[in-house]
């Protein structure tokens, strides 16, 4: 498992602050949340961090496709709340499974030992809080992932 420190190896990045986090030699993972996101300013992205490989996407899906397909940067669909989680796993076969916007009945479901063990099997990237990074710390040691922990303190 990586841990992937929010801020430094994971940024978010919108229109207000695309070059906030030059000053990190390598950001490892960058969520592209744009309130309307156009090719000149995705590309602006990739030139402002070329050493960022992995991006993570959560709406206007098909835009960020038709321009990160012809690069070779790798993306991951992150699950939003309120979005139907089953359905968000047949339509997307890169994610980021994000727990915190789960709802209860759907967190309590993937959190179950033999799921939560189906669900890293099949996804490259989670998001958790420190509270359930702890629970299932024995899932997670031997898992080749990355795992981001949020404690609500996203910028």
């Amino acid at each position: 498992m990586r841990i992937t420190k929010l801020n430094s190896d994971y940024c978010i990045i919108d229109e207000d602050n695309m070059d906030s986090f030059l000053g990190i030699e390598r950001v490892h993972i960058i969520e592209l949340l744009f309130f309307k996101p156009t090719e000149r300013k995705i590309k602006q992205v990739l030139e402002l961090y070329p050493k960022t490989n992995r991006y993570v996407i959560s709406d206007n899906i098909r835009t960020y496709n038709y321009i990160l397909k012809g690069t070779s940067k790798k993306y991951y669909v992150m699950n939003i709340i309120g979005s139907p989680i089953i359905t968000f796993f047949k339509k997307n076969n890169k994610v980021l499974v994000n727990f915190l916007n789960l709802s209860v009945y759907e967190r309590q479901f993937l959190l179950m030992d033999d799921v939560f063990g189906d669900v890293l099997r099949n996804t490259e990237v989670v998001m958790l809080d420190q509270g359930i990074f702890e629970e299932k710390k024995t899932f997670l040691d031997p898992w080749s992932g990355n795992v981001i922990i949020n404690n609500g303190n996203l910028e």
